[in-house]
């Protein structure tokens, strides 16, 4: 297989794999489109059409993730990477040259969300079993908090650059993408892979068998909140470039300064990222898992909240913090996963939980396209309502979690996953 190095020159290739796994997570994150998306397709199809193009792309996730968490177990993390780099390659073209043609963008979004399914899980497990077979595991948290860190470092700095590039036009943020994913594409093909030796079961089998990790109080809860962090995390998100216009009284179609404008956001929003996910596996160590993930929760509640009761420039002082979830939580679920799945499940265990959520969110991105006529705020409201019901659901729930005490796993999970696949997970 490509990328699999033996002998005495494993050692130090996945010395390697240490040094480009950051390199390539600050790839993956550079977002210069970030700035400009919901702009550029509510400008092309209004805001009912944007929504729909977001559901496409949700569901294009949720029609690729488990084939893709399932191919990272059978196939290998570095063929996944690969796979994910020339996905976004392909979806950057067709932004460029789509245009107004709504099914071009349509593929598009099908394309991009291809990247984002491939790596779903399947980053995290790369470092985790790279981790491993140098007998570093017990270090994963914290690094994976500076990985994570530093891809939001780069998200800031893409968001920022992709606002100045929309300002000409914005399909120079996609360009700008497109020459990123090539880079992407590029390290990839230096990345090693943690073994040669693949054991993942047939996919249903593999299926049935990832279920039975739910059986498990602790890891059930974390996969149910797993479901429930896909909405969290999106709902102020979604709609921030439209409510930008609102904040800036633009109307849809002359969006004037608001791509620097929402740039700028972004960057700052991804730069407070970066903290929350520096300081993820400390403060998770210090509250509990599960009261750690439930507060990141009602702080992404708290936002939409926020920018449904005013459009004042004085929210944004509120909004910069909705990254702390997306950025804070799946460092939080990874270390929950990694040590408690077996190697030859973790992509496709993460996959499935990603999955569900991304369905969930999906659904409800087509419901609510159906009635929103445009009408930003109210649909900010209807997102607020959803989010503090899905926050007292896991506050409901919680006891499940903490009265399992977050236990350790056994032994045997952790040696069954070295002694099956010889040396990997929100």
């Amino acid at each position: 297989m490509a990328g699999v190095t033996s002998g005495d020159d494993f050692g130090p290739a996945l010395e390697r794999n240490l040094r480009l796994i950051p390199l390539h997570v600050s790839l993956t994150r550079s977002l210069v489109w970030i700035s400009v998306m919901v702009l550029f397709t509510r400008a092309r199809f209004d805001l009912d059409g944007a929504l729909l193009l977001s559901s496409i792309y949700y569901f294009s996730v949720v029609a690729l993730e488990v084939p893709s968490g399932w191919m990272s177990d059978r196939l290998g993390r570095v063929v996944t990477v690969r796979i994910a780099a020339a996905s976004w390659i392909v979806s950057h073209v067709l932004f460029l040259v789509g245009d107004d043609t709504f099914w071009v963008i349509a593929l598009a979004q099908f394309f991009l969300a291809g990247g984002f399914a491939s790596l779903s899980g399947t980053d995290v497990t790369l470092h985790y079993d790279t981790l491993e077979d140098l007998g570093l595991e017990h270090q994963f948290a914290r690094r994976e908090s500076r990985v994570s860190s530093i891809g939001y470092v780069a998200t800031a700095a893409s968001a920022l650059i992709g606002g100045v590039l929309g300002l000409v036009d914005l399909r120079l943020a996609f360009a700008a993408s497109l020459l990123l994913a090539l880079v992407q594409l590029a390290v990839a093909t230096r990345l090693t892979e943690p073994t040669g030796d693949h054991h993942a079961d047939p996919l249903g089998r593999q299926l049935r068998l990832c279920a039975r990790y739910l059986r498990g109080r602790f890891l059930g809860w974390i996969f149910f909140y797993g479901i429930l962090l896909i909405t969290l995390e999106h709902v102020a998100f979604s709609l921030m470039q439209p409510w930008l216009t609102e904040v800036l009284d633009r109307p849809a179609d002359d969006v004037g300064a608001t791509p620097l404008f929402a740039g700028a956001v972004f960057a700052v929003t991804a730069a407070v990222g970066a903290i929350a996910a520096r300081w993820a596996a400390p403060v998770g160590e210090r509250f509990g898992t599960v009261a750690t993930l439930i507060g990141l929760g009602a702080v992404s509640a708290t936002i939409v909240t926020g920018m449904w009761w005013t459009t004042s420039v004085a929210m944004l002082a509120l909004a910069v913090l909705r990254s702390v979830q997306g950025a804070a939580a799946p460092v939080l679920v990874s270390a929950a996963v990694a040590p408690r799945t077996a190697r030859h499940h973790r992509a496709t265990f993460l996959s499935l939980n990603s999955l569900a959520g991304r369905l969930g969110w999906g659904l409800i991105l087509l419901v609510v396209s159906a009635d929103a006529d445009d009408a930003v705020q109210a649909t900010i409201g209807t997102f607020a309502w959803i989010s503090w019901t899905m926050v007292a659901v896991l506050i409901a729930t919680s006891w499940i979690a903490t009265g399992a005490h977050e236990p350790r796993p056994s032994a045997g999970v952790r040696s069954g996953a070295r002694g099956r696949s010889a040396g990997p997970v929100r």
